[in-house]
């Protein structure tokens, strides 16, 4: 899939908006293809952004809340780490701790 030629995409974003939709979804399904076991969960995110794309009123608008669902699924990755490292550090202290007799 190489490098992302931003040039490209606003040229035919700007000039050819129908061409345009349908590459995206063409180089949506590639990328997508790339991640097998991962497709439904993949095909569900790009469904979300672009529901909350469309239904946000305005770029800016779409920018933000697309920034929130990221800082909502940040926020539990690093619930998830905390929570590993905790087990993790529990397990160390096991593995650590004298045999018993």
């Amino acid at each position: 899939m190489g490098g992302f030629d931003f040039d490209y995409w606003k040229h035919l974003a700007e000039h050819d908006p129908a061409a345009y939709f349908r590459a995206r979804e063409e180089t949506l399904r590639q990328f997508i293809a790339l991640h097998p076991g991962h497709e439904d969960a993949l095909f569900g995110l790009q469904s979300q952004i672009d529901s909350t794309r469309a239904l946000a009123g305005s770029p800016v608008q779409a920018c933000r809340e697309i920034l929130s669902l990221m800082e909502d699924q940040l926020l539990l990755l690093g619930a998830k780490l905390a929570e590993l490292q905790q087990e993790t550090e529990g397990l160390r202290a096991l593995l650590a701790a004298p045999p018993a007799r």
